[in-house]
C-alpha cells in the first residue's frame, strides 16, 4: 500500500493510490454504494474504470445476516478497490448508533475492506463552540481507541478531522490527528456547507487542516460528489471525496454538469456526449419506465464526475489548473467567492507549485495576478536588486515576447542593453515591472495577455512600477510611454520621483531611432 505523487500544480496534485486490491489514479471520487439498493451492476464501474468504490460498514452490519459477514467485494460485486465508512454520518443524521468505536473496526476488517474510517463524531454545522471542542476531543479518543483495535496493516485507515466551521478547532483536530499515523487523513462536517454553498468557509476548514496534515498523505474530504466543485476543492489539496449523490440526484430526476445541475424536464438536447446520453434524447428519457431513467441518469452523472477529474488531473498535468478555476468561478457566483477566497491564500499554493512548467500561462484578468506564479515573480524582482545605476530606461513591454524582441522598440533596447551606466526595465500589464535580465525566463516570455482595458488594473500596475524603480534610486529615468497604461505609469512615475527625474519620450509619436538619439542627448547631458 501506498501513495506516489506524479504532478502538481497549487495544492493539487495527481498521484496514485495503492491498496491490496489495486491501484486508482487521484484525485478520485468515491461513488458510494447502497448495499441495499444497487441501481446499477457493480460491473458497470468496472467497465467504466472506476477503480475504488464506498460503501457503509454500519449499514451492511446492521443488516447482517450470517454469523460470519461476506466479503465486502463480494457482497457489491466489485473486484477493486473498496472503501468502508463507519456510521459517523449517521450519528450526524440521528445523533447515535448503536456500536462501539472498536466494533466497527474489527467489523470492517472482517469484511476485508481496503480502505476503512474510525468511528468519529462529525461535528456538522450548527454546533457551538463548546459542542465543536467536544467533537474533536471525542474524536481523538475514539481515534486511539481504534488504533488498539487495529490488527490487519493491510487496510489503509482514515483519521478524520473535525471542528466544523470553528477554524481554530479544526487547526487543533488536525494537529492532534496528526500525531497518530494513519494512512489517509480526511476532513469531515462539509455536507451542510456543501449544500448552503458556503464555499468561503470550506476553503477556511480545508486550509486549516492542510497546512497542519503530513503533506505526504493522501486527504480525503467527506460528502463532496458534485463535479462543478471538484477543480476547486483539487486546488486545495483534496485527493479523494466520496459522494452519493450522483445516485440520489438521478432519484429526483437532476442531471449533474461541470457548469451545475439541470431538471432532466428542462433540458431539450443533450449536449454531452457519454453512452447514455449517446443516441437518445431527454423526452425519450422522461417516457422511460422510472428504473429504466433512473438507471441512466445515474450513468451520466457518474460520467459527468469521471469525466471532470479527468479534465482536472490532465489540468494538473499541463499546469493550467489556475486557468481551470477561473473559467470554473464564472459559472456561479457562490464558486466566484469560493475562487477569491482561494485567492487570500495564494502564498501557500506556490509553495507546491513547480517553478517551471510543460506550458506557458494565461493572463486573463485582475485575478490572475494573484496566481503562485505572479507572486513568486514579485518576490523575486524585489529580492535581486542590481547595483543601483545612474539612469532606468523603461520601455513598453506589449504583445510580443520576449519583450526585448518588439518590432518597435528591439532596436532602443539592443542599443542600450550592455550600457554600463543604464539598467533597462519593461512595464508590463501582465508582470508590472520586468528587468531585461529576466524578459527571457520563464513565466514571462511564455504568458499570454491581452490588454484588458481595465482603469483599476492600469492603475494598480502603474503603482508597482512606480514604487519598484523608486527603491532603484535612479538618478534619472527615461520613460517610453506607450497607450494609456503608458500614461499612467508616467503620472505615478512623477508622483513618487518627481517631474526634474523623468525624461519622457512618446513611444508611439517617435520613431526608433529618434528614442534612441534622445536617449544618449540625455545621458551625455548628465555624465
Amino acid at each position: 500500500m501506498s501513495f506516489q505523487v506524479h504532478s502538481k500544480d497549487l495544492l493539487g496534485r495527481v498521484g496514485t493510490l495503492r491498496t491490496k486490491s489495486g491501484v486508482f489514479t487521484t484525485p478520485h471520487m468515491f461513488p458510494v454504494l447502497d448495499p441495499y439498493h444497487q441501481t446499477l451492476d457493480a460491473k458497470f464501474f468496472e467497465e467504466a474504470g472506476i477503480g475504488a468504490l464506498m460503501t457503509n460498514a454500519y449499514l451492511l452490519k446492521r443488516g447482517e445476516r450470517n454469523p460470519e459477514p461476506a466479503d465486502v467485494h463480494k457482497t457489491l460485486g466489485f473486484g477493486r478497490s473498496v472503501a468502508t465508512d463507519s456510521g459517523a454520518y449517521q450519528i450526524l443524521e440521528y445523533g447515535e448508533v448503536g456500536v462501539r468505536p472498536d466494533e466497527i473496526v474489527r467489523y470492517q476488517e472482517k469484511i476485508n475492506s481496503d480502505i476503512g474510517v474510525i468511528l468519529d463524531v462529525p461535528t456538522g454545522f450548527r454546533s457551538d463552540p463548546a459542542r465543536a471542542r467536544w467533537t474533536v476531543d471525542e474524536t481523538v479518543r475514539r481515534a486511539d481507541q481504534a488504533m488498539e483495535a487495529i490488527t490487519r496493516e493491510d487496510i489503509l485507515w482514515m483519521g478524520p478531522v473535525q471542528g466544523g466551521v470553528h477554524i481554530e478547532e479544526v487547526k487543533r483536530s488536525a494537529r492532534e490527528m496528526s500525531k497518530r499515523d494513519f494512512p489517509i487523513y480526511a476532513l469531515g462536517s462539509p455536507t451542510e456547507l456543501l449544500e448552503s454553498q458556503r464555499y468561503d468557509v470550506l476553503v477556511e476548514m480545508i486550509i486549516a487542516a492542510k497546512r497542519t496534515l503530513p503533506k505526504g498523505k493522501p486527504f480525503h474530504l467527506f460528502g463532496a460528489g458534485h463535479p462543478v466543485l471538484f477543480p476547486f476543492l483539487v486546488a486545495l489539496g483534496c485527493d479523494l471525496f466520496d459522494s452519493a449523490a450522483y445516485a440520489l440526484y438521478a432519484r429526483a430526476g437532476r442531471y449533474l454538469t461541470s457548469e451545475g445541475t439541470q431538471l432532466l424536464d428542462d433540458i431539450v438536447e443533450f449536449a454531452c456526449p457519454c453512452p447514455a446520453c449517446v443516441g437518445i434524447s431527454p423526452s425519450e428519457v422522461l417516457k422511460a419506465a422510472p428504473k429504466e431513467r433512473e438507471a441512466r441518469l445515474v450513468q451520466h452523472n457518474l460520467w459527468a464526475c469521471f469525466s471532470e477529474l479527468r479534465r482536472i488531473r490532465e489540468a494538473i498535468r499541463r499546469g493550467r489548473l489556475w486557468e481551470l478555476l477561473e473559467s470554473r468561478s464564472r459559472v456561479h457566483p457562490a464558486l466566484l467567492d469560493c475562487f477569491d477566497r482561494i485567492r487570500r491564500h495564494s502564498a501557500l499554493l506556490e509553495a507546491s507549485t513547480p517553478a517551471v512548467k510543460p506550458h506557458g500561462i494565461f493572463h486573463l484578468s485582475a485575478s490572475s495576478d494573484d496566481r503562485p506564479e505572479a507572486q513568486r515573480f514579485r518576490a523575486r524582482i524585489w529580492r535581486s536588486f542590481e547595483e543601483r545605476r545612474k539612469a532606468v530606461l523603461l520601455l513598453p513591454g506589449r504583445w510580443r515576447r520576449p519583450f526585448h524582441e518588439d518590432p518597435r522598440y528591439q532596436t532602443v533596447a539592443k542599443s542600450f542593453d550592455d550600457h554600463p551606466d543604464i539598467s533597462i526595465w519593461f512595464y508590463s500589464q501582465s508582470w508590472g515591472p520586468v528587468p531585461i535580465e529576466l524578459d527571457e525566463t520563464f513565466p514571462i516570455a511564455q504568458t499570454e495577455g491581452r490588454d484588458l482595458g481595465d482603469p483599476s488594473l492600469y492603475q494598480s500596475k502603474a503603482e508597482d512600477v512606480a514604487r519598484l524603480i523608486r527603491t532603484l534610486l535612479p538618478r534619472n529615468v527615461i520613460f517610453v510611454s506607450d497607450g494609456e497604461y503608458g500614461r499612467r505609469v508616467a503620472t505615478e512615475l512623477m508622483k513618487t520621483l518627481g517631474k526634474r527625474k523623468i525624461t519622457l519620450l512618446d513611444g508611439k509619436k517617435l520613431k526608433p531611432q529618434t528614442i534612441i538619439l534622445s536617449i544618449g542627448r540625455k545621458m551625455a547631458r548628465n555624465s
